[in-house]
């Protein structure tokens, strides 16, 4: 039988992201999160955002304006049981919506890993991330923190401008060594605290702060923490 792990994580993990959003976020801005039963939406996410989409097994449905629709087919038959298939195991299911945006966060899980897909109800478009979005305070950025151990990061840390549809990537740090980024405080829409952990022969930690100065964000790193042997 097959288990989705790193899917699996994420799926848990989903809440935690979207109430760090939410305590970012102005309350009227601030994403809808969903949760899931046995890897779809439960009562409560189809409650929250009924008439947005549709769901007929595998098949997930997200209505766009204008009357249009996008569809993404899952395999949950690849997934599980005797006869799985891990390359073709996928499952969509909707992670989040942000009713300011007009967008949707599907989540698209692998037998391992998963990819979070921001698509926007206007248009229609898509970007890929590796980690579920949180939102400015005055919704003009979205940031994306990839600390997955499980999984090859494509990024640690990127940040989309939402001026346009699709956003526009104005930021993307991948480290050479390892580093786990979290967010520690988003202060306003261009000034975020962060704040790595290293391991290291002497493991620690290390404030940051990323800043928005003419068109381009900085990453500047701050004080170590050393831990205690």
């Amino acid at each position: 039988m097959f288990v989705h792990r790193c899917a699996l994580v994420l799926f848990l993990t989903a809440p935690l992201a979207n109430s760090q959003a939410l305590a970012q976020a102005d309350p009227a801005q601030s994403p809808i999160g969903c949760e899931s039963k046995d890897d779809v939406e439960d009562a409560a996410c189809r409650s929250a955002l009924e008439g947005l989409f549709t769901r007929e097994g595998d098949e997930l449905t997200l209505k766009l304006d204008g009357g249009r629709a996008r569809t993404y087919v899952g395999n949950r038959a690849a997934c599980d049981g005797p006869n799985g298939d891990a390359d073709k195991c996928v499952l969509f299911r909707i992670s989040s919506y942000f009713p300011k945006l007009q967008s949707y966060v599907v989540e698209k899980g692998y037998y391992e890993c998963a990819d979070y897909l921001f698509i926007s109800r206007r248009t229609g478009s898509e970007i890929v991330m590796r980690e579920i979005p949180l939102l400015s305070q005055n919704a003009k950025y979205l940031l994306s923190i990839d600390n997955n151990d499980a999984c090859e990061r494509k990024y640690d840390i990127a940040i989309w401008s939402l001026e346009t549809d699709p956003p526009k990537l104005e930021f993307k740090y991948r480290a050479k060594q390892y580093e786990s980024w979290e967010l520690v405080a988003w202060e306003d829409d261009t000034h975020i605290k962060v704040k790595a952990s290293f391991d290291a022969n002497r493991p620690y930690d290390q404030e940051a702060t990323l800043s928005r100065t003419a068109g381009h964000w900085i990453l500047q790193r701050g004080s170590k923490i050393e831990h205690p042997r």
